[in-house]
């Protein structure tokens, strides 16, 4: 396998929105969804909602710059599970803030509204909650794949995303 390495933006980005995404869906599964809709919420889904947003936006810059800088021949099956994952963070950050509209979260977060009774009455809810379990799925299939290069092909494809280094 020829060497190739991404470009010190693109892996910086890609690290980012890892952490980044580790963070959205574990709080929001494990803390956001078993927290009532009280006066205590409101700082965690105005961080929720702030990261999310900062997330999407890491990720249109990442696909952005995946048209302009130079790639490494790719399989159509690892292009489309790059795509796929684009995609369901992008539709996460759709439905949250479709979400954030129906229900007048922003009124809540940035005005002194109450929260609403039950976010689960919102479709766009629904939808987050699917694409939760989705991202969930191809992060794990993306870090299955990645320690099967590195542990038993063992062709240096880990190297491309490292952190330092040429």
């Amino acid at each position: 396998m020829q060497a190739f390495r991404y470009r010190t933006p693109q892996i910086v980005i890609h690290w980012l929105v890892a952490a980044l995404t580790i963070f959205l869906v574990a709080t929001g599964t494990f803390i956001l969804a078993e927290m009532p809709n009280t006066a205590e919420k409101i700082m965690n889904l105005r961080i929720h909602l702030i990261v999310g947003a900062l997330t999407a936006l890491l990720v249109v810059v990442r696909i952005i710059l995946r048209k302009r800088m130079p790639a490494p021949p790719t399989e159509k099956l690892v292009m489309l599970g790059h795509m796929a994952l684009n995609l369901v963070l992008l539709l996460m950050a759709m439905s949250g803030m479709v979400l954030a509209l129906q229900s007048d979260l922003f009124a809540a977060l940035f005005a002194g509204a109450a929260l609403p009774e039950d976010f689960e009455v919102f479709t766009p809810r629904q939808i987050h909650g699917l694409g939760a379990s989705l991202v969930m799925v191809l992060v794990a299939i993306h870090v299955a794949a990645a320690l099967y290069h590195q542990l038993i092909v063992k062709d240096g494809l880990m190297a491309r995303m490292g952190l330092g280094g040429k």
